[in-house]
């Protein structure tokens, strides 16, 4: 089984120093299109689902669909609920099996989105989910062509993200510094120092909402400061609407719907396969095997990647021992061959 908790992928992505795509899954094809890619770079990967795209999906038979297709994939899946901002899309994500949701309280009163959060952490943690949640305001919009800018009024203030963390013991945190949703009007420009103080005051992975438009190697600095998990959507969907124009111009008579729908996955594969080589979780599951531990697809094991949550006002923990790179490496390869061993035994006759 490769669908696994977010909390652990992304420590696992900061300890590391790469970033985690999660892209947005609005359809079957760009489903498909984002797994097919996933397993083919060997990287770890987050299925978003907005609950802005609800309009177009239902909820439980996209899980459904996602959770059963993560399974069969052999690389880490996490399952997010993208910009969730009711209670009740909240609880229907938890039922329906998604192994981490998103509550998006920027636009309350902090004190409200403070408590709003406090709570939905509470019920998640009681069932296994974690939890990312945002502060300051990250603004745009998705399906338009329309093309926004940040306003630095409305970035995270780093006071007020200790504050919250301390208080609501989320496990991931997007920050607004530079981006916004949907097509950016100009150049992102990134506040790299503020990201850089919020990541070390709070500790855990922070999260970059609107990564269309910032450059390659924007991402790649603000992963080295911090950020474990980008959220990336606007562009797919641009891909795919030019893998159909191609189509069309080419054959305007064509006659074949999935035709054209494969044209539009063939688009979006070459996004998502840009990315993860920027964001530099490409070939992650051959260079860290501590991943097969929470992945489950190469050997079976029962033990949950490590999930350190350390915050500026915590009590630091004691060093412990840790195998090295090599040691774990070592260690995965005598398993491994220790089951091999004994499956021949257990096949054969009595």
């Amino acid at each position: 089984m490769a669908l696994v908790n977010l909390g652990g992928l992304l420590h696992h992505a900061l300890k590391h120093g790469y970033g985690v795509g999660a892209f947005n899954v609005p359809d079957y094809e760009t489903l498909q299109a984002i797994l097919d890619v996933a397993v083919e770079k060997r990287s770890p990967v987050i299925l978003d689902v907005a609950e802005v795209h609800l309009k177009y999906i239902d909820l439980e038979e996209v899980a459904y669909v996602a959770r059963r297709a993560a399974e069969r994939a052999p690389v880490p899946v996490a399952l997010h609920l993208d910009h969730g901002e009711t209670f009740e899309t909240i609880v229907r994500a938890i039922r329906a099996g998604f192994t981490s949701v998103m509550f998006d309280g920027s636009r309350l009163p902090y004190e409200e989105n403070v408590a709003r959060t406090r709570e939905i952490v509470r019920i998640c943690h009681a069932c296994g989910v974690t939890v990312e949640a945002e502060l300051g305001r990250v603004l745009g919009g998705e399906g338009t062509r329309e093309r926004f800018e940040a306003d630095p009024s409305l970035f995270t203030d780093p006071d007020q993200a200790v504050d919250f963390v301390r208080r609501t013991g989320v496990d991931a945190l997007a920050i607004a510094f530079g981006t916004a949703h949907g097509l950016y009007r100009g150049t992102p420009k990134l506040d790299f120092p503020r990201l850089e103080e919020i990541a070390r005051r709070t500790r855990i992975p922070l999260v970059l909402h609107g990564g269309t438009g910032v450059a390659d190697e924007d991402f790649r600095r603000a992963i080295a400061l911090g950020i474990a998990k980008i959220n990336y959507y606007t562009q797919l969907s641009l891909a795919g609407i030019e893998g159909i124009r191609r189509a069309l111009e080419e054959d305007p008579e064509i006659g074949s719907y999935p035709l054209l729908l494969q044209k539009a996955r063939e688009s979006i594969r070459a996004v998502v396969r840009h990315q993860m080589e920027v964001f530099g979780s490409a070939g992650v599951c051959d260079r860290f095997p501590d991943l097969c531990v929470a992945c489950e697809q190469c050997f079976p094991s029962s033990e949950p990647i490590e999930e350190p949550r350390p915050c500026e006002l915590s009590t630091p923990e004691a060093p412990s021992e840790r195998l090295s790179e090599p040691q774990l490496r070592q260690l995965v390869e005598r398993v491994m061959r220790a089951v091999l061993e004994e499956l021949p035994r257990r096949n054969g006759p009595a």
